[in-house]
């Protein structure tokens, strides 16, 4: 009896063997290197090869903006393989000293691959909804001379084939503008044709890695496929990116989950939404098995660190995607930490009344050009709140304007009430335009140095000051 026991156990050992060593068997499963131990220095070395992907610098280079120089030394220190735009590299009315930069920096030229978006078509044509007006972009690398790449007859989208370390990374950057704000005119059935096209002409092996990739209008650009063209971005992506918000985030597809592309905006190197930071996207391919650790790199710190869950995933290739907390979050990353207690709901316009008060009291003005970005809820409010009213946490200029002045700027928008000239509160960002379109003199333009973040934060513990609590 326990002869024939043993035997049947040989052959159902030998059976497994067969079974295993057939195509059906799933291969055996690697364990991914602890790459939560290491620095992101140790990464670059672990990595068969890495990349970055940046965006919406608005022809900001090293020379104008430091955040922009770091990601540039960085880039270099982490020998990165190329660097992928996600458009507004350019800004009309503005420096534009990236233009400059990428003549004379000889591996940008050659190894940057820009999207052409709306500010590429206001910069170059009539304006944001200009429609592939940007194409020119492209020329400042001298892309339609690289024998990787095969630009379209429209001029504004193309198919790269970039080999790297043996793998073959498939990149189409597509043209979706943030004008017109027609969907079906901004961003083409023929341009949505075109990807799928693409897609079903690759043949995926174990070393390709497929991106898609379009600037968009509201941040991602996935719910503008139609239910024929999903399926196949789901099927044959791994990395899916999207820009336009400024804002560094994820998209979860609801029906998929962890599987399928990762879907992320790319944020902004230099101006960035919300809490977000300045940075860019670096992107380390390990193997056994290959997979992409994406992680968004905050350029405003003095060192090039590994992120936290909010900021970093991994994406097995053909497997599952996983949020990767390398590192926890300092204190003051923590954007759901408790800033005050407000015991009643307020709307976004009595919101937009308290934010003219707050830039009125930090500029002595006679008026406050600004509105909130939404309302708050009454109870606990955290710091992740505040920026859903300052998504830019803009610093505050006082500007001295003529009538003349305010009227061809705002029309009736700010009201001069028989006033030869007025002080007016303003955000930095369209206080620089204003600044730049009227060549406002230096004796007429105030930078407080205060920011509307903190000074709503501030606003919101006078509240909790005034309940009687804490």
């Amino acid at each position: 009896m326990n002869r024939l026991l043993n035997l049947l156990s040989i052959v159902a050992l030998l059976s497994l063997m067969i079974a295993c060593c057939s195509k059906e068997c799933p291969p055996a499963k690697t364990e991914p290197i602890p790459v939560e131990m290491q620095t992101i220095a140790e990464l670059d070395e672990t990595a068969a090869f890495n990349f970055t992907i940046m965006s919406d610098n608005k022809g900001d280079s090293p020379a104008s903006k430091p955040e922009f120089a770091r990601m540039v030394k960085w880039i270099e220190e982490s020998r990165s393989a190329f660097v992928i735009g996600l458009g507004d590299h350019v800004k009309r009315g503005w420096r534009n000293d990236f233009l400059e930069f990428l003549d004379e920096n000889a591996w940008w030229k050659q190894n940057f691959y820009p999207n052409v978006a709306d500010g590429e078509n206001e910069f170059y044509g009539k304006n944001q909804g200009d429609w592939g007006a940007g194409a020119p972009i492209l020329d400042t690398v001298d892309l339609s001379t690289q024998s990787n790449t095969t630009i379209r007859k429209n001029g504004c989208e193309y198919y790269s084939k970039i080999n790297v370390a043996g793998y073959t990374v498939h990149l189409i950057q597509l043209h979706y503008s943030d004008q017109p704000r027609d969907e079906a005119i901004a961003f083409t059935k023929d341009s949505r044709q075109y990807l799928i096209d693409t897609l079903r002409s690759i043949e995926k092996g174990e070393k390709d890695i497929v991106i898609a990739a379009a600037h968009t209008r509201t941040g991602f650009w996935i719910n503008q496929l139609s239910d024929e063209e999903r399926p196949v971005v789901m099927d044959k992506c791994d990395l899916v990116l999207s820009a336009t918000t400024h804002f560094f985030e994820r998209k979860i597809i609801p029906e998929y989950e962890n599987s399928g592309p990762l879907f992320i905006n790319t944020g902004s190197i230099t101006y960035p939404s919300r809490y977000c930071p300045p940075g860019y996207v670096h992107v380390h391919v390990l193997e056994n098995p290959t997979r992409l650790i994406v992680q968004y790199i905050n350029a405003s710190r003095p060192q090039r660190e590994m992120q936290h869950d909010e900021y970093a995933f991994e994406k097995v290739i053909g497997g599952r995607i996983t949020s990767a907390d390398f590192r926890k979050p300092r204190p003051e990353e923590n954007m759901d930490r408790e800033v005050g207690f407000l015991s009643r709901d307020y709307s976004k316009d009595e919101m937009t009344e308290i934010a003219k008060k707050i830039y009125l009291d930090v500029t002595g003005a006679d008026e406050a050009y600004i509105t909130a970005g939404a309302g708050l809820k009454s109870g606990k409010v955290t710091y992740r709140q505040l920026w859903d009213l300052f998504p830019y946490n803009n610093e505050i200029y006082a500007l001295t304007l003529t009538a003349d002045q305010v009227r061809s700027i705002f029309k009736d928008r700010v009201a001069m009430q028989d006033r030869s000239e007025l002080k007016l509160a303003i955000n930095g960002y369209n206080g620089d335009y204003i600044v730049k379109k009227l060549s406002l003199d230096e004796a007429r333009v105030v930078k407080t140095g205060k920011r509307e973040v903190e000074l709503l934060q501030e606003w919101i513990e006078g509240q909790v000051c005034d309940l009687g609590v804490g």
